[in-house]
C-alpha cells in the first residue's frame, strides 16, 4: 500500500469514528429525552434515612419499631399508587397528624390510608378536579406536555375508594382546580401536606406556595415523584433545594420539608 493510499486510509477511518461518535452522542441525547433518565448521576437533593425523618422509624437489631406499625393497602391494581414503602412512610406519619392536606386525590387510595391511620378527631382534606369541569384546568405553555395528559387521565374520579367505607366521615373531598383554590381560610393549619397533583412546572409551583403556607409550625410537606420521568417536579425541587432546606427520603419518591418555625 502506497503512502498516499495509507493516509487516506486512516483519514477515512477518523472520519467514519467521528462519524459514529457525533451519531451515538445524538441518539442517547434523544433516548434520555424520551425517558427522561438522569444518567447515573445522584440526585442533587440529599438522601436521609426514615429514622432522621421522625422517631417512630428507629430501629433497632430485631428490626421496625412497633410505633411505625400503620393500617396499611398495598398499591397492586390502584392507579398512580404510591409504592408500598411511600403508603408506610405516609400512613406512620398521619398516626401524628391532626389535619392532614392532599393534593391531588385520584383514585382516593391515599386519602382513605391517611384518613385510616389518623387520630380519632384526625380530618383529612384532600383536593382534585371534578371530572365535568376540566376545562377549568390553566396549563403553561413550559408545562410537561406529557404529565399535563397523565394529569387530565388521572381526574376521571368522583366516586373514590373511600367513599361508602367509615373513614369518609373523616375526610373532606373539596372539587377545585388548585390554581383556583382558595388557600387563606388554611393559613398555618395542617401538620401533614401531601403533593401529588398535576406533575407540571406551574402547578407544581401553585401546590407548594399554598403548601408552604397552609403549613403549621412542626408540620411536613411531602412532594411525590421527585424523579427524571417526572421533569417539571425534578427541576422544581432541585431549584427549590438551593433555598429552603429539603431531603429526599432513601428509597422513595419523596421530597421532604420540616418546618422548625
Amino acid at each position: 500500500m502506497s503512502q498516499d493510499l495509507l493516509y487516506i486510509f486512516v483519514f477515512s477511518n477518523i472520519l467514519s469514528a467521528l462519524a459514529l461518535y457525533f451519531c451515538a452522542k445524538r441518539l442517547l441525547k434523544f433516548r434520555r429525552r424520551q425517558k427522561r433518565a438522569f444518567t447515573f448521576k445522584s440526585y442533587p437533593i440529599q438522601q436521609c434515612q426514615l429514622e432522621n425523618v421522625h422517631p417512630c422509624f428507629a430501629q433497632n437489631h430485631l428490626g421496625p419499631n412497633p410505633n411505625s406499625a400503620v393500617y396499611f393497602i398495598g398499591g397492586e391494581g390502584v392507579e398512580a399508587s404510591l409504592s408500598d414503602r411511600e403508603t408506610w412512610v405516609v400512613a406512620a406519619l398521619s398516626k401524628y397528624a391532626k389535619r392532614i392536606f392532599e393534593f391531588g386525590t385520584c383514585s382516593g387510595k391515599t386519602s382513605h390510608i391517611m384518613a385510616m391511620n389518623a387520630p380519632k378527631e384526625g380530618r383529612v382534606y384532600t383536593l382534585t378536579i371534578h371530572p365535568s369541569q376540566l376545562e377549568q384546568l390553566s396549563f403553561e405553555n413550559d408545562d410537561d406536555r406529557l404529565h399535563e395528559n397523565i394529569a387530565k387521565e388521572e381526574a376521571k374520579f368522583d366516586i373514590f375508594y373511600y367513599s361508602d367505607l367509615s373513614t369518609s366521615e373523616k375526610i373532606e373531598q373539596i372539587f377545585s382546580d388548585s390554581k383556583q383554590f382558595d388557600d387563606s381560610k388554611f393559613k398555618n393549619s395542617f401538620d401533614l401536606i401531601l403533593i401529588d397533583g398535576a406533575h407540571t412546572r406551574s402547578y407544581v409551583t401553585n401546590d407548594s406556595k399554598k403548601a408552604f403556607s397552609m403549613l403549621k409550625k412542626g408540620g411536613v410537606i411531602l412532594w411525590h415523584d421527585y424523579k427524571p420521568e417526572a421533569p417539571d417536579v425534578f427541576s422544581y425541587l432541585n431549584e427549590l433545594a438551593r433555598d429552603v432546606p429539603l431531603r429526599h427520603i432513601s428509597g422513595t419518591d419523596f421530597v421532604i420539608f420540616q418546618r422548625t418555625s
